[in-house]
């Protein structure tokens, strides 16, 4: 598991960190980009259930992982990958740790770097979403309201973001890549205004695993 590959997880936090939605950004006033605002100025925490798929241009699913995740603002989350392997992804806003159970291995970088030119960069709150995505539209499927955001960027990892929205909730967010390539995440059991200590973000490194650190390079 390469740090790219934690990218999707990375970008469902730029969400959550409500980086997506500022006033004045590209969209105007759509009652949907509305909804989206609303949905992250409420928000302070989150502690959710998640399914993450990833499937092929040819609908081959090709991953499908599941586990849990806790954001706080600002800048702090955590994903515990739990099936079919241990990984975790954990940030405290000063550092993110990768962790891989099966590798035994950490990689600790800092959290403004190592991003690149992905839309997890803008973890970092600086920027808006919506200078390098524009706001395509909305549609509604069942019960479930999208939102659909297109990449400005030619040379950006992701095509097309597409958030589901049920009752006001954050339910579904599948990120599209320049190949076909789709990743697919569903929350469930969420909990907004979770009590989470800042000391969960910060991650304990077992003992006994090799530790890569930026820092030392």
């Amino acid at each position: 598991m390469t740090y790219s590959q934690y990218v999707p997880a990375l970008l469902l936090m730029t969400f959550a960190c409500g980086v997506l939605a500022q006033p004045g950004a590209s969209g105007g006033d759509d009652p949907s980009l509305r909804l989206l605002r609303t949905y992250l100025d409420e928000m302070s925490t989150l502690r959710a259930e998640f399914r993450q798929e990833v499937i092929s241009r040819d609908l081959e699913r090709l991953e499908d992982t599941r586990g849990r995740v806790a954001f706080k603002k600002p800048g702090r989350f955590r994903w515990d990958y739990l099936e079919p392997f241990e990984r975790v992804i954990s940030s405290d806003g000063e550092r993110v740790w990768l962790y891989e159970a099966d590798l035994e291995q950490v990689t600790i970088r800092r959290f403004d770097s190592g991003l690149g030119a992905t839309p997890a960069a803008l973890l970092t709150g600086a920027t808006d979403i919506l200078v390098h995505f524009r706001f395509v539209g909305a549609r509604s499927e069942d019960s479930i309201r999208w939102l659909s955001l297109a990449s400005r960027a030619p040379e950006s990892d992701f095509a097309g973001i597409d958030l589901g929205f049920t009752d006001g909730e954050l339910l579904q967010i599948f990120l599209t890549d320049r190949l076909g390539q789709q990743t697919r995440i569903t929350l469930s059991a969420i909990d907004r205004g979770a009590d989470i200590d800042d000391a969960f973000f910060r991650f304990e490194v077992p003992p006994g695993v090799d530790v890569i650190d930026e820092d030392d390079i």
